[in-house]
């Protein structure tokens, strides 16, 4: 986190969005604000899938007819990003054929097909020593910024940052930093994960996955929907993009791995980014319009969010909500589509409630329930929880020219 951007880091309004709900940002957009629910059973889309809760898939990958091997579903989502933003880093290189542009990948888990691949094989006695040596390397490296590459049809140079659930803020907090610091005039940043075995897995041993689908704050919430999606945010300097290009502003980002536990967040830590976000922004508590709450309908995650904004906002949070109703858990994506959803709430002048969740356990929350809500245009709030500790928040900030 720098102190005081001098400039605020523009978002532009070229994105792109692929989930359970839509296969463009607009397509996605219209499914939050209409409550709706795409969730699926793993074995209907992945073979051999293991038993469990249900899914938020991408039942339809852009420009292919079928399902992609489970192997290859990670590169390929990869490469459908790189292609569906060629044209936008295209012209931004054509405009500014000096300007220095850097690619950022965010995800929390990479490409999880070799992993269960080998997997596979030690749980069902297979022979390991025919396991070819590409598995054994996807294993401790990816193929994402060679893919995304080859989608945009260039050699950026590329770094692939993990933060767990907390990967997309993380990645825009460091994109931000790094024009800010004058090491590159532009980022694009692409948050992505894909369904994972071994994920799926783990999160249902430990009881963290809904049976019937995520309910962020209810009552009887009973966990959280693991799920997939990738999204492509696109940040610059401010004055390299025409005014009616830019989405919204970053003007404040904050990061801190706290350590507290391995799985469950902790409300001081969540609590600490909020307000340096917002000190760094200069803005003051009662100065956020709405919050995109992390918001994944577990037990721990919501009971902590709900204890940070009482830290924060005192007895009433402002207007505050949670995609994964719809969206189901993405991973290291989910923090992308937060940011993508401030920007477009910021423009819309609205709020998109949180699918499902009907009975809110907590009083200070002020949630957006049961159908979308008006707000005023001003600063939104984000925020981004991962495993280990990591805490992460972000303000957006309407264009200069929406103010």
């Amino acid at each position: 986190m720098a102190k005081n951007y001098p400039q605020a880091i523009a978002i532009s309004k070229q994105c792109c969005a692929i989930a359970n709900i839509g296969n463009t940002w607009t397509e996605c957009w219209e499914s939050l604000l209409a409550g709706r629910r795409i969730f699926s059973q793993g074995s209907e889309i992945i073979p051999s899938w293991p038993a469990s809760p249900p899914l938020s898939a991408i039942l339809n990958f852009p420009g292919l007819k079928k399902q992609p091997p489970f192997r290859q579903r990670t590169d390929v989502l990869a490469r459908i990003v790189g292609q569906q933003m060629r044209a936008t880093i295209d012209l931004f290189l054509t405009t500014h054929p000096t300007a220095t542009l850097t690619l950022l990948i965010a995800t929390s888990h990479g490409n999880p097909g070799p992993l269960s691949e080998i997997a596979d094989a030690h749980c069902t006695g297979g022979e390991m020593s025919m396991i070819d040596s590409s598995t054994w390397k996807g294993i401790v490296t990816d193929n994402l910024i060679t893919e995304i590459n080859a989608g945009l049809k260039r050699e950026l140079p590329g770094i692939t940052m993990s933060a767990a659930c907390a990967s997309s803020l993380v990645a825009i907090s460091y994109a931000s930093d790094r024009i800010n610091a004058n090491l590159c005039d532009a980022v694009l940043v692409v948050a992505i994960d894909t369904l994972s075995r071994v994920a799926t897995v783990g999160f249902n041993n430990i009881g963290a996955m809904s049976q019937q689908g995520c309910r962020p704050y209810d009552r009887f919430r009973d966990g959280t929907t693991v799920g997939e999606g990738a999204v492509a945010i696109f940040l610059s300097k401010e004055n390299l993009l025409p005014e009616q290009d830019i989405y919204g502003l970053v003007t404040g980002t904050s990061v801190f791995c706290d350590a507290a536990h391995m799985v469950e967040p902790s409300s001081n830590g969540i609590a600490t980014v909020i307000q340096n976000a917002l000190e760094q922004a200069q803005l003051q508590p009662s100065d956020v319009h709405g919050i995109f709450w992390h918001g994944t309908g577990t037990r721990q995650n919501d009971k902590a969010e709900a204890s940070a904004a009482q830290i924060v906002f005192g007895n009433k949070s402002p207007l505050s909500t949670s995609t994964k109703g719809s969206l189901g858990h993405t991973m290291g994506a989910s923090g992308g589509f937060n940011v993508l959803a401030a920007c477009e709430s910021i423009r819309q002048k609205i709020l998109p409630h949180i699918a499902s969740t009907q009975d809110s356990e907590f009083d200070n929350l002020h949630l957006a329930l049961n159908t979308p809500h008006p707000i005023t245009s001003g600063p939104i709030l984000v925020t981004a929880l991962g495993f280990g500790g990591i805490n992460a928040a972000i303000t957006i900030s309407p264009s200069k020219g929406f103010q």
